[in-house]
């Protein structure tokens, strides 16, 4: 009779501790399992929420330096458009005629050429 108040101090323990005894080896009550889920739910959530967070922050900014430079590329190829045009204008014979004359430049009526010995050339190997 004693073994058998004994067992029941030690069931009643362990009832109280959370667990039961079955055939020796020990079962968890039900209760604890969504508290354990619980607590790791919390801690992915808010994981997952800071990633999300930083992840949205970092391509709104990745857009916005997108369409920054598509801005950017934009006003360049108008500013290449028009220093090529310019370049077009400027380079024109009609063009560089009228800024010769604005400079005071004439035309040559006559062409002087340098006209040099042929001996110069052949006295250099010592001839």
């Amino acid at each position: 009779m004693a073994a058998v108040a004994v067992r029941e101090k030690l069931v009643r323990r362990e009832e109280i501790a959370g667990t039961s005894v079955s055939s020796g080896r020990r079962v968890r009550r039900r209760g604890s399992r969504p508290r354990k889920l619980a607590r790791l739910f919390i801690p992915i959530v808010l994981v997952a929420s800071f990633l999300y967070v930083g992840l949205y922050a970092s391509l709104t900014a990745a857009s916005y330096n997108k369409s920054k430079l598509i801005e950017l590329c934009r006003r360049e190829r108008i500013r290449n458009e028009r220093l090529t045009v310019e370049l077009i204008r400027r380079s024109s014979p009609d063009h560089v005629t009228a800024a010769a004359q604005r400079a005071g430049m004439v035309c040559a009526t006559r062409y002087d050429y340098l006209r040099r010995p042929p001996t110069v050339a052949s006295a250099a190997h010592g001839d």
